[in-house]
C-alpha cells in the first residue's frame, strides 16, 4: 500500500489520532467518499476517452483541401452578379 510498512502505518495513525481525535471517524468517511467520487470520475473520463478513439477509428479519412484555388483544379467556377450603384 503506497511503499509503506507497518511501522509507517502506525505513525500516520498516531498522529490522525492526534490532530482529528473525535472528529476522526467524520474526517475518514469524507476523506473515503471524496476519493470514491474521484475515482468514479477518473473511471468515467477512461470511457469517455476510449469510446471517442473508438469513434475517431471508425470515422473514413478525407484528403486534406488546399487553401487556394489552382488553374489546373477542375470544378465550378463561383460568380456573383455585378452590383451597379444607382446614379443620380
Amino acid at each position: 500500500m503506497f511503499g509503506l510498512g507497518p511501522f509507517e502505518i502506525v505513525v500516520i495513525g498516531a498522529i490522525a489520532v492526534m490532530l482529528y481525535g473525535k472528529r476522526l471517524p467524520e474526517v475518514g468517511r469524507t476523506f473515503g467518499k471524496t476519493l470514491g467520487d474521484l475515482r468514479r470520475q477518473w473511471q468515467t473520463l477512461s470511457r469517455e476517452l476510449e469510446v471517442t478513439a473508438h469513434l475517431d477509428d471508425r470515422l473514413p479519412t478525407r484528403p486534406a483541401r488546399s487553401a487556394g484555388r489552382h488553374d489546373d483544379e477542375s470544378g465550378p467556377v463561383v460568380t456573383a452578379p455585378r452590383f451597379d450603384p444607382p446614379t443620380e
